[in-house]
C-alpha cells in the first residue's frame, strides 16, 4: 500500500488479486456492506475525479462556440451547464422520449428566472428538484457536475478496462507521472463517511453528496446499479480559481472533521476503512485484456451492463476483438 497526498493507492500484480481485493466483504474495507463502498473506475490511474463539466477540455453545450469546462466565474459555467441539459430535455420530448417531472418544467419554459423563481438561481444551481434530469442528462452523456459511480466493484472494473481498451492510447487532462499513466483504477470512497457527516446538524451542508435517482426508467443506471456524487461547494470556489477534483475535496474534509475532538464532539464514530476514506485500487495496464475476460467469465459485459439489442451486437464484437488480440500475444 502506498500512501499519496489525497488518498492511498494498492497496486495489483495479477487480475485475480485486482478483482478480488476490490470486493466489499474484503478485510480491508472494515466490514462494508452492500451499497456503502462507492465505486468508479478509469481509464488512466493519473486522472482525479474531475465531473466533465469542469474539464477544461470539455465543450458544455451543443452550440457551435459552446465554452469548454473550468470557468472561473460561477455565472457564464452554470449557464452553460444549464443550456446543455435544456437542449437535451427539448430535443428528448422531440424524439418523444420521456423524461423527468422537473425535466417537464424546464421544457416549458425557456427563462431559468422564472423556471426556479429567482434571477440569482445561478448560485444555488443545481437545485434539488432538477437532480433527477441532471442525473438522467449525464448518464446519457451530457457534461454535468454530477459524477457517475456504481455501488459494483466489478461495474468500475469493466469500464476502467473497456475505456482503455477503446482508447488504447489515454489522453489526459492532468499531468501525471510515468507509473500512474501505465495504470487504469478503480476509485473506492467510503459512503460511511460521506453520511457521517452529512447526518450532522450544521449551518450548511456538507460539501460532498450523494445523487440517487429512481431507477426504473433507466435500464442502464438500473444494469450498473448507478448513482453520482456532487461537490455542493463548487460555486464557492469557482469564482477564486480553486475548483478542485472530488477525491481532494473529500480528502479535505476528512481531514477537518479528524481536526481536535470534532467526530467525537458530533458523535460520530470512524467506521470507514481509513482516516481518508478514498482508495485508489490499479493494475498494469498491460492486464486489461485478461482483465476483460475475466470480467466477461463472471458476466459482467458491455450487453449486460447497457441492456438494449444494439449494446448486445457490439458486446459481442468487443468480446471478438478482445479475443483476437489476446491470442495474437500469445501467438
Amino acid at each position: 500500500m502506498e500512501e499519496m497526498d489525497n488518498c492511498s493507492v494498492y497496486t495489483a500484480a495479477s487480475v485475480q488479486e485486482f478483482l478480488s481485493y476490490l470486493l466489499p466483504n474484503a478485510e480491508h474495507w472494515n466490514s462494508a456492506s452492500r451499497g456503502e463502498l462507492a465505486y468508479r473506475g478509469q481509464a488512466s490511474s493519473c486522472w482525479a475525479l474531475v465531473p466533465r463539466a469542469f474539464r477544461k477540455t470539455q465543450r458544455v453545450g451543443y452550440e457551435p462556440y459552446a465554452p469548454t469546462g473550468a470557468a472561473n466565474r460561477v455565472v457564464p459555467q452554470v449557464k452553460a451547464e444549464f443550456r446543455a441539459v435544456h437542449r437535451f430535455v427539448k430535443e428528448a420530448d422531440r424524439a418523444g422520449l420521456r423524461i423527468t417531472e422537473a425535466g417537464n418544467r424546464v421544457l416549458l419554459q425557456e427563462d431559468p428566472d422564472k423556471i426556479f423563481g429567482d434571477v440569482n438561481w445561478m448560485y444555488n444551481w443545481p437545485q434539488d428538484d432538477i437532480l433527477e434530469t441532471l442525473a438522467l442528462a449525464q448518464h446519457h452523456g451530457v457534461p454535468t457536475r454530477l459524477l457517475d459511480f456504481t455501488e459494483a466493484p466489478w461495474t468500475a472494473a469493466y469500464f476502467a478496462a473497456s475505456s482503455f481498451w477503446d482508447n488504447q492510447k489515454v489522453q489526459v487532462d492532468q499531468v501525471g507521472n510515468d507509473a500512474e499513466e501505465e495504470h487504469l483504477a478503480v476509485w473506492v470512497i467510503d459512503l460511511r463517511f460521506i453520511r457521517a457527516i452529512n447526518e450532522t446538524v450544521n449551518r450548511y451542508p456538507e460539501r460532498i453528496g450523494e445523487v440517487r435517482v429512481p431507477r426504473a426508467n433507466n435500464p442502464y443506471l438500473h444494469a450498473q446499479r448507478g448513482f453520482f456524487l456532487i461537490d455542493r461547494g463548487a460555486n464557492d470556489v469557482i469564482s477564486r480559481g480553486e475548483l478542485v477534483p472530488l477525491d481532494e475535496v473529500i480528502w479535505e474534509r476528512a481531514r477537518f472533521w479528524h481536526n481536535g475532538n470534532l467526530l467525537a464532539g458530533n458523535g460520530i464514530e470512524q467506521t470507514w476503512f481509513d482516516e481518508i476514506p478514498v482508495r485508489k485500487v490499479r493494475i498494469h495496464n498491460t492486464h486489461t485484456g485478461d482483465l476483460l475476460r475475466g470480467l466477461e467469465n463472471r458476466g459482467i459485459t458491455k450487453g449486460m451492463l447497457m441492456p438494449s439489442l444494439d449494446r448486445i451486437v457490439e458486446s459481442l464484437e468487443f468480446q471478438v476483438s478482445v479475443a483476437k488480440c489476446i491470442a495474437q500475444q500469445k501467438s
